[in-house]
């Protein structure tokens, strides 16, 4: 653009001097010619005489601003030029063999325009804030236009200078924001509008039971972050609604009303909406395992009961005995109770579990008679007054039985001790009157064994 400014004054400079032959007088010319007041601008001049470009030109600005510079050899010289006052601007072109050439830069007082926002999304209503200065002034009647990104909207500034604006922009890209005022030099600033990020949702469980509270944790995201202050909202087979933390998440107890679909929306401003779903599903049943099927009839036990639905441990279930044995216990977390048996006699019992929004589930148990002791001494027979070493041996069927405590009394003889693993004990015993002698054997959980001894 330079240079076809420079041919076209070369040009002028021919016919000026074919019809004012001045051959060395200078001229020289300014772009731009009219600059804003208290706005620092950069100016280039172009010094030349008649058709001829004219370097090394000295050149000086007076009035509104203060400034000099030297043309350079294609003889153009850029500075920044800055008025402090409305007005005119001198600028001297010297240079030793010419006359001075003279031209005049105006100074029009500049408008500064600012917004906030600087970007804004499409499709949702936001109000921006404008703001109009001159000359570190405020601006009172500046015409504020906005177009493009499909909108096309103006309003005037008020004494401070300022212009709050509701814009919704029906698709992206730019919106220029014009700021004018007669006797002002005009600004503009640019506003984007950006697309809306779609909301993602996600939550910790994907199938509910009909009637079962359950605290589902819901998860929204937009572009990997996560997003807070949005509105999570349950509709179909259960209701409720949450608002996301700084994490993105909103915990809210669902209840299903009824087998189908749960619908969840995630709505927040300047977004598109993000939703996914979750199923209820008919009552699911309950199962029951024990660590043991069988008990011994009188002897306490401690049974570990596990309940589960399908594969997941259910809490809170309530577990009960009923039959030969009777009792009342609660899963923990773990799906798990444990449950001392004490049954009245042999025969079965049943170990039933219930929970709200199952169906029950029930196993059944038995208590069974005592096993007997069998107790045998080596030697059977033994002589009054000899000290005797008698190993006593403790069976149940064809088992040993180790734990279990032997008494011998009669005879003159008192004394008892207990089994090892092999079910064996061995006692010292020294008869020293007639009468029978007496052995007996027992353990918990066991009838009693009984035998005697010869002497």
């Amino acid at each position: 653009m330079i240079g076809g400014l420079i041919a076209g004054i070369a040009l002028d400079g021919i016919v000026r001097a074919a019809i004012w032959p001045e051959s060395q007088q200078l001229y020289v010319v300014s772009i731009p010619d009219n600059i804003g007041v208290g706005r620092i601008t950069n100016v280039t001049f172009i010094t030349f005489n008649g058709g001829t470009i004219v370097n090394n030109t000295n050149i000086t600005l007076d009035g509104a601003a203060i400034a000099s510079g030297v043309t350079d050899k294609n003889g153009m010289a850029e500075f920044m030029v800055n008025a402090t006052t409305n007005g005119s601007i001198n600028v001297t072109a010297e240079k030793q063999g010419f006359h001075n050439g003279t031209s005049l830069i105006i100074a029009t007082p500049g408008l500064i325009m600012t917004s906030s926002p600087a970007s804004i999304t499409s499709g949702t209503a936001t109000y921006v804030n404008f703001s109009v200065t001159g000359m570190n002034k405020p601006v009172e009647g500046a015409t504020v236009n906005l177009t493009g990104a499909g909108i096309d909207l103006e309003g005037i500034t008020t004494s401070d200078g300022k212009i709050i604006m509701q814009v919704n922009a029906p698709s992206t890209g730019r919106i220029i924001a014009s700021a004018k005022k007669t006797g002002y030099a005009d600004d503009s600033t640019v506003i984007m509008s950006t697309g809306r990020q779609t909301l993602s949702v996600s939550s910790t469980h994907s199938s509910l039971t009909i009637n079962v509270p359950v605290y589902v944790t819901f998860t929204v995201t937009a572009g990997g972050s996560p997003v807070n202050d949005v509105k999570v909202s349950l509709s179909g087979s259960a209701t409720g609604s949450g608002i996301t933390n700084q994490d993105g998440r909103a915990i809210i107890q669902v209840v299903p009303q009824s087998a189908g679909t749960i619908s969840i929306l995630a709505t927040g401003t300047g977004f598109a909406d993000g939703s996914t779903t979750m199923t209820s599903t008919g009552t699911q049943g309950l199962a029951i395992a024990s660590s043991q099927a069988t008990v011994t009839a009188g002897v306490p036990s401690y049974l570990l009961f596990t309940v589960t639905s399908g594969n997941n441990a259910v809490s809170d279930a309530t577990v009960n005995l009923t039959g030969v044995a009777t009792g009342t216990g609660v899963t923990n977390q773990n799906g798990q109770v444990i449950m001392q048996i004490n049954s009245t006699g042999s025969g079965s019992f049943s170990a039933s579990v219930n929970k709200q929004g199952y169906s029950s589930g029930s196993m059944a148990l038995s208590a069974s008679g005592q096993a007997a002791l069998a107790v045998s001494a080596n030697p059977s027979n033994i002589a009054n007054g000899i000290l005797t070493y008698v190993t006593f041996t403790v069976m149940s069927g064809n088992s040993a039985v180790g734990g279990a405590t032997v008494s011998v009394s009669g005879g003159g003889i008192s004394t008892d001790g207990m089994t090892n693993s092999a079910g064996q004990v061995t006692l010292q015993l020294n008869s020293g009157s007639a009468g029978t002698i007496n052995v007996i054997a027992r353990k918990t959980g066991f009838v009693d064994g009984l035998t005697t001894l010869a002497h």
